[in-house]
């Protein structure tokens, strides 16, 4: 999946943030997933700001926009009615920087009408690949769960796209969907094995497609093992009672 531009929102003042659940981080993800790779933006940023005042500021990779906090948190409202209020937020502000910028406005609009059509669900597929040997297809789906958990899942496929099977191949964060992007690039290793070389090939995380299950390998050349075992368990997903928490379990398994 990718980013162009990366865009993250941030509530500033009194405002209850709460009231969004976790429909701000869907509603990104949906219409980020719908905007046209654009290798310009690759490293571009939006940062957009709910508060009391409309400015913007454009001098740099980071894009910045502040609007006038118009939401009212008191009135109920359903989770697609948020997703779908967060989602012309995006969109209206995408077209105030767009125009700045002189952005094709109308890969914003249309990511905006595809992200609408989604109806408050995120899904992402990767490109459909064959194996060498042409007979077998596979993809990677990535899915997104009230409690922040990230499925990834292989499709397998015939040679003429038909879907046979799948394989869940690991739970991870979002961070490393839509930030560190560990998981973006999904291959094959031979006719048989399809998933993510990483750490140099030191680890291998993976779905075989005879045995139907998900494998893991590990590798050690300039890394140890501890290092390796510490990098696997921060990318698999684990629930945690705080941001507190998470910061310092990640410390804890990151190679120094």
């Amino acid at each position: 999946m990718t980013f162009t531009p990366h865009i993250s929102i941030y509530p500033e003042g009194d405002f209850n943030y709460k009231w969004f659940g976790n429909s701000a981080m869907k509603a990104t993800l949906i219409f980020s997933k719908n905007l046209d790779y654009n290798k310009k933006l690759f490293r571009t940023r939006v940062n957009i700001h709910l508060g009391n005042e409309d400015r913007i500021h454009t001098a740099s990779s980071i894009k910045s926009l502040w609007i006038k906090n118009n939401v009212d948190t008191s009135n109920e409202a359903s989770d697609i009615d948020k997703i779908n209020l967060i989602l012309k937020i995006i969109y209206e502000s995408l077209i105030t920087i767009g125009k700045v910028e002189g952005w094709d406005i109308q890969t914003i609009e249309k990511a905006y009408q595809l992200s609408i059509a989604d109806n408050g669900s995120f899904v992402w597929y990767s490109k459909i690949k064959s194996n060498r040997k042409r007979n077998l297809k596979a993809r990677v789906k990535v899915l997104l769960e009230e409690t922040g958990k990230v499925p990834i899942i292989a499709e397998f496929f015939d040679n003429k796209s038909s879907l046979q099977f799948e394989v869940h191949i690991i739970d991870t964060f979002l961070h490393f969907v839509d930030w560190d992007r560990t998981f973006s690039k999904p291959d094959w290793m031979d006719n048989e094995k399809f998933g993510f070389n990483l750490i140099n090939s030191q680890l291998l995380i993976f779905a075989n497609s005879q045995s139907m299950r998900s494998e893991t390998v590990i590798s050690e050349k300039n890394w140890s093992r501890e290092e390796i075992e510490g990098k696997l368990k921060m990318l698999t997903f684990k629930k945690f009672s705080s941001n507190k928490e998470f910061v310092k379990w990640a410390q804890e398994n990151t190679r120094i």
